[in-house]
């Protein structure tokens, strides 16, 4: 009896992890409905000037929130129809909504099927990425509505939740960021010899965050191919920076690291002494924008573009037969599984029917009504100058493209390498469970085991493990283990329990 309760209290808590909070603000099963009052709309005007205002959302009503407009390009458009960021907390000390205090809200500006950035991010959370929370919301600014928008998880409070450090260091690279290394000097890396920056300080301490940033440049662009997967990873998370740099080129998102090398964040895990990529703005994505050199279709788009066989750090995978599986694996998984075409189409008409009412009745949005209805179909458009497909088009050439050019690489997509998480009752066996000090595994060359407490902080990570493992450090409690084995992840629960 003394077990069955333990394990229902363990099934309990892990059903209300770190990600419990925001569960309900984050739910993108339904559209959901924010009202603003007290708003002066003559501040919604680009000056990001925050006002304190009254929110009820989804009928919860929250007084005296900071609620300000936001964004550079995306602040240029009609009828200040403006991204808004809000912070619950910015005038009562620890005001919540759901566990929150901060959100943004994305207005999607240029994209005429209003769910570029939502699928994006889908698509990055599937694969594993650290990418933030989304959802769709029809927002009222003084009983007057004021749109479709897209709820966008706050970057710090996902530090916060995920890494238990809202101040964590982050450096975001701008347009020319491209991660190539410098020189030794800190401060080379906040500007360039125009005075405009290559990266910005985007959360934290500005003098740690850049001394460790390029220290981690340095590192990852000098260390020898015979060194390289025995030193890097330390520093950075490569694993996740080539996954993610081939999700860029599968989802043919210009406004990154294939692009302008923009648009890309990078968050030091104070904890592991390790740089974490944040997946980060996807309006331009799935080819609304072109790279710069013309109009190029998802039936075009190599596998391996030049940004990536000749970019700084993402070059590596042309040397080391890791990093190319990585991503090679990481194409395998989006084509065949978490991007591929019926899915996909299936995925845009549930969203197409969530919104599409929202959109129609939103005057305030840059395109028309058939627009929206066209782009978010199969078919080529010509639209501002720009030439791309519909969102149903552009899945089914992409994948067909995609797995053109890994089968020319000789690559075979298997059930192994096209899926790497298993749910459920862990494969990975460790005994004793309650652990007091010293705990053990039925297995043998894992790749990282990472420990979490009950509230979802991570405690430990260790790579290569070797057993036994101590554990008389961390207090008697429930804790959560993700490890890490043949590219697969398993989840497991462990109490530790000192008399």
């Amino acid at each position: 009896m003394r077990n069955l309760v333990l394990l229902l209290l363990i099934v309990n808590l892990w059903s209300t992890n770190n990600f419990a909070q925001g569960e309900s603000l984050f739910d993108d099963s339904y559209l959901h409905e924010i009202h603003f009052t007290a708003v002066d709309t003559n501040l919604i005007d680009g000056q990001k000037i925050y006002q304190l205002v009254n929110m009820t959302f989804d009928g919860i009503q929250i007084d005296s929130i900071g609620f300000k407009d936001k964004g550079n390009i995306s602040s240029g458009v009609p009828n200040k129809k403006l991204p808004l960021k809000i912070k619950t907390n910015k005038y009562i000390s620890g005001h919540e909504y759901d566990g929150i205090k901060e959100f943004t809200l994305h207005n999607n500006y240029q994209d005429p099927s209003m769910m570029r950035e939502k699928l994006s991010y889908d698509i990055c959370r599937d694969l594993g990425l650290h990418a933030l929370r989304t959802a769709f919301t029809k927002v009222y600014i003084n009983n007057e509505y004021w749109g479709l928008y897209t709820i966008v998880e706050g970057k710090d409070e996902y530090y916060k939740l995920q890494f238990g450090d809202r101040d964590a260091d982050a450096i975001e690279s701008l347009d020319f960021g491209t991660m190539c290394y410098l020189s030794e000097n800190p401060s080379d890396y906040d500007y360039d010899i125009s005075g405009l920056p290559y990266y910005i300080l985007e959360n934290g301490h500005s003098e740690s965050a850049f001394e460790k940033f390029a220290e981690m440049i340095d590192v990852a662009n000098n260390t020898s191919i015979d060194e390289y997967m025995d030193i890097v990873p330390a520093l950075i998370n490569l694993d996740d920076f080539i996954r993610y740099q081939a999700a860029n080129v599968y989802m043919m998102n210009f406004d990154s690291y294939i692009g302008f090398n923009g648009n890309q964040i990078y968050m030091h895990d104070s904890l592991t002494n390790q740089w974490q990529i944040i997946p980060w703005d996807f309006n331009a994505s799935l080819n609304l924008w072109d790279n710069g050199n013309g109009t190029e279709y998802a039936s075009e788009y190599p596998l391996f573009p030049n940004r990536i066989t000749e970019g700084c750090i993402a070059s590596k995978l042309n040397d080391i037969a890791y990093l190319k599986d990585q991503y090679l694996e990481t194409m395998c998984r989006l084509s065949k599984e978490l991007a591929e075409p019926e899915d996909m189409i299936e995925r845009i008409d549930a969203y197409k029917s969530q919104i599409q009412q929202a959109v129609y009745d939103d005057w305030r949005k840059v395109y028309s009504n058939e627009e929206f209805d066209l782009t978010t179909e199969f078919g080529t458009f010509s639209i501002d100058g720009n030439s791309f497909e519909g969102l149903k088009t552009f899945f089914d050439q992409r994948a067909q493209k995609i797995n053109q050019e890994v089968e020319s690489e000789n690559y075979l997509c298997t059930p192994s390498n096209s899926t790497s998480i298993e749910d459920g009752t862990s494969a990975i066996l460790y005994y004793p469970n309650p652990v007091q000090n010293y705990l053990y595994s039925t297995q043998d060359a894992l790749k990282t085991i990472t420990i979490f407490d009950a509230q979802g902080r991570r405690l430990k990570q260790i790579q290569s493990p070797t057993f036994p493992i101590y554990l008389g450090d961390l207090g008697s409690g429930i804790y959560f283990l993700i490890t890490g084995k043949n590219n697969r992840e398993y989840h497991s629960k462990l109490i530790i329990q000192r008399d």
